[in-house]
C-alpha cells in the first residue's frame, strides 16, 4: 500500500494527498491493539506500538530483531516446518513467545507477505492470548482437581491410567498402582464431626504428596478411597511406598490417629485392562481392611 502512494505520490499535484494516506496509515497502525511486524530480509523493518507492548522490548530493539527470535524454543519447529508464505496468502497459527524479561506469552498470529515501502516484506499481525489460554488452563485443571484436597479426581485418575497403559505398550516397562482406603472415617465423623473428618481426609493428601515423585498422580476417586499411579515401578517398589505411607500416618501426632488399607497391582501382570487392574488392587486393599 505504501509503494503505491509513494508511486502516485510522484504526480505532483498528487503528492500532499498520498503522503498524508502514509501518515494515516501509520497512524492507525499506532493505535490498534493488533501488533504489526513487517521483517526485511533477516531483521524487523517497522514494529507499531502494541508490538512493544506484547513483548517488552523498546522499538530500538526490535528493529535489531527478527520477528522468529521471538519465538519460544519450543515452537521454532512449528514454524520453521510450515514453511514459507506466498505473495497473496496467508496463514494463522498460535505460538508461544518470550518477552524482553522471559515472561511466556500466547500469541494467534497471522502471515503473509506484502510490498512494503518499495520491498517484498513479510508481515505478522498478532494478538495476545495469554490471559485466555490461563483461563482455559484454570478451567481444565478444575475440571480434574478434587475441590476438598487438591489431588486429581476420579477424571484425573482414569486420565493417567489410559496415559501409562499406552506407555507401557509401547515401551514394555509397567506401572503400579495403589488403592488406599482411609479406615474408619465414618467413626471419625460421627465421633469428631464432619470437619475434622474432612481434615482427615487432607491429611492423607498430604501424605501422599510427601511420597509422589513428580511422574507420579495421585487422585482422590470416592468419599474415603485414594489412588496412586506409579510409572516405571515394579510390584516390590510399589509395596516399598505403600509400607512408608501406613507408616507415615501412623507416626502422624494430630489427632484423631489415622490409618491405612493399601492394595496394590502392577500392569499388566495383575490386569491387561484399567478394569481388570482396579479390581486386583480393590480386592487386596479390603482383604487387609480391619474388622
Amino acid at each position: 500500500m505504501l509503494t503505491k502512494i509513494r508511486e502516485r505520490a510522484a504526480d505532483a499535484p498528487l503528492r500532499q494527498e498520498f503522503l498524508g494516506g502514509e501518515v494515516d496509515f501509520r497512524t492507525l497502525a499506532e493505535a490498534i491493539a493488533c501488533a504489526i511486524f513487517i521483517s526485511q530480509g533477516e531483521r524487523l523493518h517497522y514494529v507499531n506500538h502494541a508490538a512493544e507492548t506484547i513483548t517488552g522490548y523498546a522499538r530500538e530493539e526490535l528493529l535489531s530483531m527478527n520477528f522468529w527470535d521471538l519465538v519460544h524454543p519450543d515452537y521454532r519447529e512449528l514454524v520453521l516446518n510450515r514453511g514459507g508464505v506466498l505473495p497473496g496468502d496467508a496463514e494463522q497459527y498460535e505460538v508461544k513467545i518470550l518477552t524482553e524479561n522471559g515472561d511466556e506469552r500466547w500469541l494467534v498470529i497471522r502471515t503473509a507477505m506484502i510490498e512494503f515501502d518499495g520491498v517484498l516484506s513479510s508481515l505478522v499481525s498478532a494478538f495476545d492470548l495469554t490471559e485466555r489460554k490461563h483461563a482455559e488452563e484454570k478451567v481444565q485443571l478444575l475440571a480434574v482437581t478434587d475441590p476438598l484436597t487438591g489431588l486429581g479426581n476420579y477424571r484425573r485418575l482414569v486420565e493417567a491410567l489410559d496415559t501409562e497403559v499406552k506407555r507401557t505398550k509401547r515401551t514394555g516397562r509397567p506401572f503400579a498402582i495403589l488403592l488406599l482406603d482411609l479406615d474408619q472415617l465414618k467413626k471419625i465423623n460421627d465421633r469428631y464431626g464432619h470437619l475434622i473428618g474432612s481434615q482427615a481426609l487432607c491429611r492423607v493428601a498430604d501424605v501422599l504428596r510427601i511420597f509422589c515423585r513428580a511422574i507420579d498422580t495421585a487422585a482422590r476417586y470416592g468419599g474415603d478411597e485414594f489412588a496412586v499411579i506409579l510409572p516405571e515401578t515394579t510390584a516390590a517398589a510399589a509395596r516399598v511406598v505403600a509400607s512408608r505411607i501406613r507408616s507415615r500416618l501412623a507416626t502422624d501426632s494430630l489427632q484423631p490417629a489415622l490409618s491405612a488399607s493399601i492394595g496394590v497391582a502392577v500392569y499388566p501382570q495383575d490386569g491387561e485392562t484399567m478394569e481388570a487392574l482396579l479390581r486386583t488392587a480393590d480386592c487386596e486393599l479390603y482383604g487387609m481392611k480391619p474388622v
